[in-house]
């Protein structure tokens, strides 16, 4: 199928792709947080200004910064600045998170709020309006509730309580140990999300060089889950989960002090997904009408030309109107021959089925006017009340005038050609002719020598070299001359 090549280009990613981040990713065994220090931490200004908006909203729910830090040796190409705020009249803790790359030029990859619990069953509730979907399920004692929908930090906070009251009234909640290492709380903490994802299978240690690299599967999953369109299905899932998790708190609505979120990545991927839908969508198109198009098996060509006409008109599906040509002069005039428009797509598969038909009963169907395969503009199909395809060429007026190549000229070329390489014609215009040779072509070189004579431009603007053109010969088997 002629999509098929494209298909498995397109999805080169899909499949290279996995073995790629099996190979290179990496992250760091033990997770280190350091505090934060302007002249040794590089952030970018809008990185700064986000994490203190997400800060400064969090403070009206009666938070406060205890540490700021940053993280240290986890990812190559992504930073991480946090800041541990507490609640010192409920006990609560919060995170205020900002990503971005390091390389240049630097830019926010996520800003969020993050807010744990942990009771004293050994279950943790996370609740966090972060806009990236994540790679992993979490184990079931650590409950995630993904509400990237929720943009207002502070209101971030409401739902939370509100939540914890639905779902877990009653249930014992015990403090964070946070108050005297706060940089060392947040890498064991880390830590064990990490150990947990090594026992689940998705990770796996490389003790020597003391970094974790993914598993096999996990990188299948985790490449797959990034590119469109999974990762839009991904992200529209836990859209709606967070709209119906706002729904049933009777808390949905919009953020009054929402903070911004870098929209690009996602806005690409959309882009991305619907130019791949619509590349695939043209290809299968131009296959279908490839292929659409076939000659009833029962078809006879009428023996009187005008019904000839008529039966064309039926098997293309539209009418059938005079053929112009060209006089010797260069003037248009009116042929005897009709002809009618089709898709350019199988325009060629018309003329190979039905040519045979018409010559029976002395007509000559051919391809007067071509699209080079775009299949979607009409070409010409035309129909003579006569059979001599040379005196017909004639008639259309084929030239290369500006090579001093006329008509006569061509079909002088054509009838030696013909002695040594057979041929049937399928197509005459203006200022081209093509055909299909009816035997392996011998001595192909010489043939594109003689090629090049008539036509230079099929070398000089097409093949750039005749021994390509040889070969293209060989490969085509078809006859092919046009003139600038």
């Amino acid at each position: 199928m002629v999509y098929l090549p494209w298909l498995v280009i397109l999805f080169i990613p899909y499949w290279l792709g996995p073995m790629i981040v099996w190979l290179t990713q990496k992250a760091g065994a033990r997770p280190a947080f350091e505090p934060f220090t302007p002249g040794r931490h590089s952030v970018p200004e809008d990185v700064a200004a986000s994490l203190r908006q997400t800060c400064d909203t969090l403070g009206i729910e009666g938070f406060h910064v205890v540490a700021d830090l940053f993280q240290t040796g986890q990812m190559k190409h992504v930073s991480t600045r946090v800041a541990l705020l507490e609640n010192s009249v409920t006990a609560e803790v919060a995170l205020a998170i900002a990503m971005f790359t390091a390389a240049r030029p630097a830019g926010l990859v996520a800003s969020y709020a993050e807010l744990p619990t942990k009771f004293r069953d050994g279950r943790s509730v996370s609740v966090h309006n972060s806009p990236l979907a994540g790679s992993f399920t979490p184990p079931p004692s650590r409950i995630v509730v993904r509400l990237p929908i929720v943009r207002d930090p502070a209101r971030l906070c409401r739902i939370k309580r509100a939540y914890l009251a639905r779902h877990y009234r009653g249930v014992e909640r015990v403090p964070f140990a946070h108050q005297s290492e706060p940089a060392q709380f947040l890498g064991e903490a880390m830590a064990r999300e990490l150990t947990e994802q090594v026992e689940a299978g998705r990770w796996r240690r490389v003790d020597r060089a003391g970094v974790l690299r993914p598993t096999f599967t996990a990188a299948w999953a985790m490449t797959w889950q990034a590119l469109p369109p999974f990762s839009m299905l991904r992200r529209w899932r836990i859209r709606r989960r967070a709209s119906a998790i706002l729904k049933d708190l009777n808390m949905d609505g919009p953020d009054p002090r929402p903070i911004a979120q870098p929209r690009t990545r996602v806005s690409l991927g959309w882009v991305a997904a619907v130019a791949i839908v619509v590349f695939l969508l043209t290809q299968l198109g131009s296959q279908a009408l490839r292929t659409a198009w076939t000659l009833p098996s029962d078809f006879v060509a009428p023996a009187a030309f005008p019904d000839a006409v008529h039966a064309l008109e039926r098997l293309a599906g539209a009418k059938a109107t005079p053929l112009v040509g060209t006089d010797s002069v260069g003037d248009s005039r009116v042929t005897e021959g009709f002809a009618v428009s089709v898709p350019s797509a199988w325009a060629e598969r018309l003329v190979a089925m039905a040519q045979p038909r018409f010559l029976e009963k002395g007509f000559y169907l051919f391809r007067a006017e071509q699209h080079f395969g775009s299949g979607r503009r009409s070409d010409r199909v035309a129909l003579f009340p006569r059979r001599d395809r040379y005196e017909i060429l004639r008639l259309m007026g084929t030239n290369g005038w500006n090579y001093g190549v006329g008509p006569d000229s061509i079909i002088a070329w054509l009838r030696a050609l013909e002695r040594d390489h057979p041929f049937v014609l399928t197509g005459m215009g203006f200022d081209w002719v093509e055909g299909r040779f009816g035997a392996p072509i011998r001595d192909a070189d010489a043939l594109a020598r003689r090629f090049q004579a008539l036509c230079p431009d099929i070398v000089d603007q097409g093949t750039e070299t005749v021994e390509a053109l040889a070969r293209e010969l060989v490969q085509s088997q078809r006859l092919y001359c046009w003139w600038d």
